[in-house]
C-alpha cells in the first residue's frame, strides 16, 4: 500500500493547475498554517474505489500547497492506523490574508 501511495503523491505533485503563488516570504502561523495569496481551486469530482481488503481509511482528494501552487492530490485508501485519525488541509482566511494548513493523521503516535 505504501508504494501505490507513493506512486499516487509522485504523479499528483505533475502540476495540474497553477492556482496561486506565494507573495514574498512565506509566513507561518498557528499550527502549520502558510500564507497563501489566494485560495485553493474547486474540488475535483472523483469517484471512490471500493475499499481494499484490509482496513483503511478513505483520503478524500485535495489541494495541498507546495510551496508555490497548489497541486490536486487525489483521494486514495491509507492503511488505518488505530487510535489515529485523518484531518483534512483547512484553508482560511485571515485579516485579509489567506492561509494554507496541510492535512495530516492526528492521535497516538504509531
Amino acid at each position: 500500500m505504501g508504494k501505490l501511495l507513493a506512486a499516487i503523491v509522485a504523479a499528483a505533485m505533475v502540476p495540474l493547475s497553477a492556482a496561486c503563488v506565494i507573495e514574498g516570504s512565506a509566513s507561518v502561523g498557528a499550527g502549520g498554517a502558510m500564507a497563501v495569496s489566494g485560495p485553493p481551486p474547486a474540488p475535483m469530482e472523483e469517484m471512490r474505489p471500493p475499499p481494499p481488503p484490509q482496513p483503511a481509511t478513505w483520503v478524500a482528494g485535495y489541494w495541498h500547497w507546495t510551496g508555490m501552487q497548489y497541486t490536486w492530490i487525489p483521494g486514495h485508501w491509507e492503511a488505518a492506523a488505530p487510535g489515529r485519525e485523518w484531518r483534512a488541509p483547512r484553508y482560511s482566511m485571515h485579516e485579509g490574508q489567506y492561509f494554507y494548513e496541510p492535512g495530516g493523521w492526528v492521535g497516538p503516535p504509531r
